[in-house]
């Protein structure tokens, strides 16, 4: 077979190919969307859209470093972690932060904010032992435990079996297993009653975990598993009450913090707390040069106001000896023997078995562990600014944007089957293909990257349906141009086709490009539209090149979309007429190229017994299919004689042998 040859069958098998790519990618597409993660085709959805709550937190003093930010949203994204609330994220807007919680409570929400719970808690090193009552408490802890949803019943079964040893060394025994009775939750059905149970299980872990029973503290000690996972109760324990935390070692029982010099009050006095440490000194965590010794050191403030120095020295002297905890929401960052009291506005120092690492990480979670920067909300509000959306707002303003993308498809539809007729199934099935390109890839961007949707983003989804409503257009034109210059339907397609990709990728690299900028520079809900449009805009090339396209091409072979009534040209073909009849009246006028004027003439007399005449646009050695080496050509030849069909003139009107 000739090279030619070659080229040509090539070229016949582009639309077939391109279409089988397309269907691939979407295969793999909802693939990934069934077969991956949650396995629901659902994106996830931004607060605007279900409800919920957003805090931004803004830095207050000078510009923040990239390390403060990313100390600080570590903390929160740890806060967040322990609501338990599904779709609860933090993320960094360029010097800011925001926290967006789905659901209707707001109240703890609105606490993230707010400074990180940093304690200085002793060691309980002398505690008391559980009494003969000891192995009643730890059962009903663990049922009750099982029926709050803090642990599952085989997780609560294994606990009271790791604990028979426990009995033995107390010297009684247990004469029956242990075993929960109780039943475990069932799930929430939605962020309220989500929302409802966490709340609960706050409630049950203070009354269990900061009891001063002994049963109580160390049945809560042997049941509690510390690991990866984060702490129910974290950030929300009493610094007034006792603690069993989690540290390195496992569960650790801690006493209450210590309270500040000069407060009296038991319950609602100022204790020793993150806040007392002096951040303006420095504080640091490493190895020490010249005692060889990895360790951190950090200062107390001093003063009537702020007594952090005062109190840590009473500290070291009631506590020589013995460890004192750092906790950080709820769980333990170290816990160092007290060698000697320190003097106030000297430095503290810590060290030990750790890692230069871990000395650097601790020294900055006591520089930021209250949160850097003193942030406030964007109008100075403490704690943030919290701005809240009830559920029953946010399925109002997803129902409109739907409702808004609906109409838009609907009247896009309605138009082009109007206008384009056969060209116009192509266009309402491209923007189809469009939809469901971009609704399995918002679904998979949700779970990879987190991406929520929302109202802004709906708003540049339906821009990217415009752009590629431009796409088919700008080719659909370029056609009916080729069809007035002369050309036949099977010619035009593929020549207009090579003519209009540039302009569609022209148009679609700059709303890519000002996608890119709007993303990078704004800030705010404006990424969210830049994100869409751009992601639109990609699929809408994609599906430029593998379906519409193809689909034309596919078209412009079948004979039933050759006739006018289908593929919606006889306008075109009537212009096209329209001038090859004032060419050959003009050519006989002037006299001039006499064998051409006879050809038009005849043609216009008798259009269904010659072959084609295309006055203003000679067949190019690169057309398509002239040559064979464009999308869409079927030989290397296209001299026909099919009643006009590829004439220029208007088939259904070839057939008749008379002119319009």
């Amino acid at each position: 077979m000739s090279s030619k040859g070659s080229t040509a069958a090539r070229t016949r098998k582009w639309p077939v190919r391109a279409l089988f790519i397309f269907l691939v990618v979407t295969v793999v597409t909802y693939g990934l969307v069934f077969l991956t993660g949650n396995k629901e085709p659902v994106p996830r959805l931004g607060i605007d859209l279900q409800g919920g709550t957003r805090v931004t937190l803004v830095p207050q003093g000078d510009n923040p470093t990239d390390d403060q930010l990313s100390q600080a949203r570590k903390i929160l994204e740890n806060r967040v972690n322990g609501m338990g609330v599904s779709g609860a994220q933090v993320r960094a807007d360029g010097d800011t932060l925001v926290i967006t919680v789905p659901g209707e409570d707001s109240a703890q929400a609105r606490t993230l904010g707010q400074t990180s719970q940093l304690l200085f808690r002793p060691v309980v090193s002398d505690g008391q032992m559980p009494d003969d009552k000891f192995a009643d408490v730890l059962n009903d802890m663990a049922d009750r435990w099982v029926e709050n949803g803090i642990m599952t019943v085989d997780e609560a079964n294994q606990k009271l079996e790791e604990a028979k040893p426990v009995f033995e060394q107390l010297g009684t025994p247990l004469e029956d297993d242990l075993k929960v009775s109780a039943t475990e939750p069932e799930n929430p059905a939605n962020s309220i009653e989500e929302t409802e149970q966490r709340n609960q299980i706050i409630d049950v872990l203070r009354e269990d975990r900061q009891s001063d029973d002994p049963n109580l503290q160390n049945a809560a000690a042997m049941l509690m598993t510390c690991g990866d996972e984060p702490d129910p109760l974290s950030g929300a324990d009493d610094p007034a009450k006792p603690l069993v935390a989690c540290s390195a070692e496992g569960p650790l029982p801690l006493d209450a913090a210590p309270l500040l010099d000069g407060e009296t009050d038991e319950v609602n006095g100022k204790r020793l707390t993150g806040d007392m440490i002096d951040t303006d000194s420095q504080i640091f965590g490493g190895m020490d040069t010249q005692s060889g010794q990895i360790k951190i050191t950090f200062r107390f403030k001093t003063g009537e106001e702020t007594p952090g120095g005062e109190t840590w020295q009473r500290v070291g002297e009631e506590y020589a000896q013995q460890q004192v905890a750092i906790t950080l929401d709820s769980e333990v960052l170290s816990a160092p023997t007290m060698q000697s009291p320190t003097p106030p506005g000297r430095d503290s120092e810590i060290t030990g078995d750790f890692s230069e690492q871990e000395a650097s990480d601790l020294a900055n979670n006591l520089r930021y562990g209250a949160l850097p920067l003193s942030f406030t909300g964007e109008d100075g509000e403490a704690g943030g600014t919290a701005e809240t959306v009830s559920p029953t707002m946010g399925s109002a303003s997803l129902e409109a944007g739907l409702i808004a993308g609906l109409v838009g498809l609907v009247l896009l539809a309605i138009w082009s089957l109007i206008y384009y007729r056969g060209f116009g199934l192509v266009a309402v099935f491209s923007l189809i293909t469009s939809a469901a390109i971009i609704y399995g890839a918002l679904v998979l961007l949700g779970r990879w990257i987190d991406y929520s949707l929302d109202l802004a983003g709906i708003a540049g989804l339906i821009i990217g349906v415009g752009t590629t409503a431009d796409s088919f257009v700008v080719y659909f034109e370029r056609i009916k141009d080729l069809i007035h210059q002369g050309s036949s339907f099977r010619s035009a397609v593929p020549r207009a086709w090579k003519r209009a990709r540039t302009t569609i990728i022209t148009g679609n690299v700059v709303s890519i490009v000002a996608s890119l900028v709007l993303y990078f520079v704004a800030v705010g809900d404006v990424k969210g539209f830049a994100f869409t449009l751009g992601l639109s805009t990609l699929v809408d090339v994609l599906v430029a090149f593998l379906v519409t396209a193809p689909l034309v091409t596919l078209m412009a072979r079948s004979k039933m979309f050759q006739s006018t009534k289908w593929n919606g040209l006889r306008m075109a073909f009537r212009v096209a007429e329209r001038k090859r009849v004032a060419a050959a009246a003009e050519a006989a006028e002037s006299g001039t190229a006499e064998s051409g004027t006879a050809e038009l003439a005849e043609s216009a007399e008798d259009a269904g017994t010659v072959e084609s005449v295309e006055t203003e646009v000679p067949t190019d050695s690169d057309d398509p299919d002239d040559s064979g080496t464009g999308p869409g050509a079927d030989s290397g030849t296209d001299s026909r004689t099919d009643s006009g069909t590829d004439s220029g003139i208007d088939p259904d009107d070839a057939d008749s042998g008379k002119e319009k």
